[in-house]
């Protein structure tokens, strides 16, 4: 089992060397670096070929002939990777030396997942350290993501807490790409990768923090933005807070599902028979007249797939 490691460049002048000798120095060593740059104006390209010259049989180097942006440039970086397994990487991070070798032996003794994500330490441009652990920053902790893999909740954590699993933190089996149709990506690779893989249940996790994930001033902006996020959320009116907790995730979860598989039917999926038991414990928490009232309105608006027989039976 061999490992292919996927990067974009565009304009990574300032912190691309640190990045490439992280890898380099990695306790495994890949069997390829595949960067795609993106129309590069600074010095990008000259450093990638001072690296391409001193391991011409690592470095596989393809600089596109017309900008593609970040998506599509990912895209093509990861279907340019020969590997079994391929690691994605920003032109801007540190890895630890281990990072490879943790991933590898997470396939090797996880046969049935088909990707794998680790926490990052966050530092700033200097690598001070903002954050030791990215997930706890965001309130994520390690034991609730491995009890949401074993419970087959992942996908609905994501969901609920919004993407936790970072390109720069994500490595993938190069067969999972054509599996489930990671292609064309109308939005970020990582998020859709995230998505289909955590809903069928194929993604798992290394709880260590395997890399240094370099914020840059309008990130740091939106580390601000999402503490204002959590607090604003706080502030949910009591009426919401049973509907939110109870049955929302799992809503949420289906109505997300049925745009990434549209061939699929949800309705057989362990997904939907989890929405069906929260949707019939909120229902139950309603007292006798409020739950009627409720159920005609459902039916009446087409939602939480109630019919009107479900008046008799709740």
């Amino acid at each position: 089992m061999k490992i292919s490691v996927a990067i974009c460049t565009y304009n990574g002048e300032q912190y691309l060397a640190g990045q490439l000798d992280s890898i380099i120095q990695q306790t495994v060593k890949p069997a390829e670096i595949v960067v795609c740059d993106d129309r590069s104006e600074d010095k990008t390209l000259e450093i990638l070929q001072s690296y391409r010259e001193q391991y011409p049989d690592l470095f596989k180097i393809h600089s596109n002939e017309a900008n593609l942006g970040y998506f599509k440039n990912f895209e093509k970086s990861i279907y340019l990777c020969s590997q079994e397994i391929i690691v994605t990487c920003d032109q801007d991070d540190i890895w630890k030396p281990e990072k490879l070798e943790e991933t590898l032996r997470f396939f090797k003794n996880n046969p049935d997942k088909d990707a794998v994500f680790n926490d990052l330490v966050l530092v700033d441009n200097d690598l001070t350290i903002l954050e030791p652990s990215y997930l706890n920053w965001k309130h994520i902790q390690y034991q609730d993501i491995i009890d949401s893999i074993k419970n087959e909740e992942l996908f609905i954590k994501v969901q609920i807490q919004g993407s936790f699993i970072l390109g720069c933190a994500l490595a993938i089996r190069k067969t999972a790409l054509e599996e489930y149709h990671l292609k064309n990506f109308t939005f970020a690779h990582d998020y859709e990768i995230a998505q289909k893989l955590s809903f069928k249940n194929k993604i798992g996790f290394i709880p260590e923090t395997l890399s240094l994930y370099r914020q840059h001033e309008a990130q740091v902006c939106g580390l601000r933005e999402q503490k204002i996020k959590t607090s604003v959320a706080e502030k949910i009116s009591a009426e919401k807070k049973d509907f939110n907790e109870i049955i929302w995730p799992y809503l949420s979860s289906l109505q997300t599902a049925k745009k990434l598989f549209p061939q699929e039917d949800i309705k057989k999926t362990n997904l939907y028979a989890k929405f069906l038991k929260q949707r019939n414990i909120y229902l139950k928490n309603l007292n006798f007249l409020s739950r009627k009232k409720y159920i005609l309105q459902c039916v009446k608006h087409q939602y939480l797939d109630l019919k009107f027989t479900d008046i008799f039976r709740y």
